[in-house]
C-alpha cells in the first residue's frame, strides 16, 4: 500500500508510544506554562492598573487543575492524542494550535464572567498564558518526537523502507539476507530493475525468473530510468544496489538520490562519488552509505533557525486571526477548514501543503476549467475563477489563505523564504521537469518558501519565464540580508497592494 508521508525526517510513528508520551510531555508544558504566567504577572505590577500580591495571586490566576482539566477535554474532542493515519508533524501542530485557541477562550469567557459576578479573576494572566502555554506545547511536542525516536531505537527502530536495485544472483542474495535478518525493523519494498536488464526481464513474461531472483512476493517496482518517481510514489528511505547495474546506471541513481534525500548503499563495494560516506553493519550486511551533502551546512543551520524562530513567533501572534478566519469560512461555505494537497519540496520529494480553504469543494474540476489557464509552464492561474468563494476572495488578496503554510515552516517541509511549492500535478512523476531541467535542478537544492522573488514581484501576473528567472536568480544570489528584506521591507508591501493575488 502506498503511503505519502508529509515529513519524513521528523513524523510520528504509529502506535501508543507516541500519544502516550506527548500527552505526558504537554501536561508537564501546560504546567510549566501555569508557573511561568504565574511569576511573569507578579513581575509585571508595577506596570499594571492593579496590584496583586503573591498571596492574592493564587486566587487570581485560573487554577492549574482546571487548565488542565480544560485541555484534556479540548484534546479529546479535536482527538489531539488519537492514533491515526496522519501522523505528520503539520497534523499535530495544528491540533495543538486548535487546543490551545479553544482552551484560551473558554478560559476568557469563564473570566469575564467572573468579573460580572464579582470575581477576582486576572484578565492580564489569561492573555499571557496563551501564547506561553503555545510556544511551550510546540516545544512539547517537538520533544515527544524526540523521545518517542530514542525510546523506539532503544525497543527497537521502526521499519524502514527500502528497495534493491539490481537483479541476478547477488541480488537474491541481498533480499534474501536482508528477509532473514531484518525482521520487523524493515520493510522491503521490492526490487527496481537496472534498465538495462529491463527488456530482457520483460520479454520471460514475468516468471520467477524475471527479475533474476527466486522470490515471487517480492513485487517489481519499476526501473532505474524511473528512479525517482518509484522513491516519490513508495516513499523510499533507501536504496541497495546489488549486482547488474551499470555504471552510468549507477551514477544515475546517485544523483537521483542525492537530489531526493535518499541514502544509497552499496554492500562492500565503494560508490564513487562526492558525498558523505560512512561505513556501518544493518541487516546483517556491511555497507557503505552514500548519504546527500548539505547545500551549505552553516547557511541552511542559519536559515533554519530564522524560519523556526519566526514560524513559532508568527503562529503564537496570529492565533486570535486563525480561530477568526476559520469561522468565517465555516460559516460562509460548506466543506473543512483546511485545503491540503500534495506539493514538491527539497529534492524533489512530496509533502502535504495546507492552506486556508478559498474554494467550493463541489466547484468545477481543474480539468475542465484547463482552457480557461491565463499562464504557461508549470503553473496554472485563472484572474476569476468560478471556484473561489467569497470569503476565498479575500483571504487572496491579502494572502491569508497562505497562513497555514507556518505550520509546515515550522515542520521543516518549508521555508518562510525560497521558490514558490509546485502542485505535484504541475511537474513530473519525478518531481522535476524535463522541459526546464536546470531550473528544476536547481530548485531542488532549497526548501520552498511561503513568500520570495516571484510572490513580491507579481505573483500571478508575471510570465512562467520570469519566474524561473526570479528562482534563479534568488538560489545563486542567496543571502541573509536578502532573506530579511523580503520578509520584512517587500512581502508587507506585495501583500498590501495585491499586485496578482487571484
Amino acid at each position: 500500500m502506498t503511503n505519502h508521508r508529509t515529513n519524513r525526517y521528523l513524523s510520528a510513528p504509529p502506535g501508543a508510544v507516541f500519544p502516550a508520551i506527548h500527552l505526558i510531555f504537554d501536561l508537564a508544558a501546560l504546567i510549566v506554562a501555569w508557573m511561568i504566567t504565574f511569576e511573569l504577572r507578579l513581575g509585571l505590577n508595577q506596570y499594571m492598573s492593579r496590584t496583586i500580591t503573591r498571596a492574592a495571586m493564587h486566587t487570581a490566576a485560573p487554577p492549574l487543575a482546571g487548565l488542565l482539566v480544560l485541555w484534556l477535554l479540548a484534546a479529546l474532542s479535536l482527538k489531539v492524542y488519537r492514533e491515526e493515519v496522519d501522523t505528520s508533524t503539520v497534523s499535530a501542530l495544528l491540533s495543538t494550535m486548535k487546543s490551545t485557541i479553544l482552551v484560551s477562550t473558554l478560559v476568557i469567557v469563564v473570566t469575564f464572567f467572573s468579573w460580572q459576578l464579582g470575581g477576582e479573576r486576572s484578565r492580564a494572566f489569561v492573555l499571557m498564558f496563551a501564547p506561553i502555554s503555545f510556544v511551550l506545547l510546540v516545544g512539547s511536542l517537538y520533544s515527544a518526537l524526540l523521545a518517542t525516536a530514542f525510546i523506539t531505537r532503544m525497543w527497537g527502530s521502526g521499519p524502514k523502507r527500502l528497495a534493491v536495485l539490481g537483479i541476478g544472483a547477488g541480488a537474491r542474495g541481498i533480499v534474501e539476507t536482508i528477509l532473514e535478518s531484518a525482521g520487523e525493523q524493515v520493510s522491503l519494498c521490492g526490487l527496481i530493475l537496472p534498465e538495462s536488464a529491463a527488456a530482457a526481464a520483460t520479454a520471460a513474461a514475468g516468471s520467477s525468473q524475471s527479475a533474476g531472483v527466486a522470490l515471487e512476493t517480492l513485487p517489481v517496482l519499476g526501473t532505474s530510468d524511473h528512479l525517482a518517481e518509484v522513491i516519490n510514489r513508495e516513499s523510499i528511505d533507501r536504496i541497495i544496489i546489488a549486482g547488474g547495474v551499470t555504471e552510468p546506471e549507477i551514477e544515475h541513481c546517485g544523483w537521483v538520490t542525492r537530489r531526493m534525500g535518499v541514502t544509497v548503499s552499496r554492500p562492500i563495494q565503494f560508490a564513487r562519488t562526492d558525498v558523505l560516506v560512512r561505513h556501518q553493519r544493518e541487516f546483517g550486511l556491511d555497507f557503505i552509505d552514500v548519504s546527500a551533502a548539505p547545500f551549505t551546512q552553516r547557511q541552511e543551520i542559519l536559515k533554519r533557525a530564522i524560519d523556526l524562530g519566526g514560524s513559532l513567533l508568527l503562529l503564537t501572534l496570529l492565533m486570535p486571526l486563525f480561530a477568526f478566519i476559520a469561522f468565517a469560512i465555516r460559516a460562509t461555505s460548506a466543506g473543512p477548514v483546511f485545503y491540503k494537497a500534495r506539493r514538491v519540496g527539497k529534492g524533489g520529494r512530496y509533502f502535504t501543503f495546507w492552506k486556508f480553504r478559498s474554494m467550493y469543494i463541489s466547484g468545477p474540476s481543474r480539468k475542465e476549467l484547463k482552457r480557461r489557464n491565463e499562464t504557461s509552464g508549470h503553473l496554472f492561474k485563472i484572474r476569476k475563477d468560478p471556484r473561489i468563494t467569497p470569503v476565498g476572495r479575500v483571504l487572496r488578496r491579502f494572502s491569508l489563505d497562505e497562513l497555514p503554510q507556518l505550520l509546515n515552516v515550522l515542520a521543516g517541509d518549508m521555508s518562510l523564504v525560497g521558490p514558490r511549492p509546485l502542485p505535484v500535478e504541475d511537474l513530473d512523476p519525478d518531481g522535476m521537469s524535463n522541459e526546464f531541467a536546470q531550473w528544476a535542478e536547481q530548485r531542488s537544492h532549497v526548501r520552498p518558501g511561503i513568500t520570495g522573488l516571484w510572490q513580491v514581484s507579481g505573483r500571478s501576473e508575471l510570465p512562467f519565464s520570469r519566474m524561473i528567472e526570479l528562482d534563479l536568480e534568488y538560489i545563486q544570489q542567496w543571502s541573509l540580508a536578502l532573506d530579511l528584506k523580503l520578509l520584512f521591507l517587500y512581502t508587507p508591501r506585495a501583500v498590501l497592494s495585491a499586485r496578482g493575488a487571484y
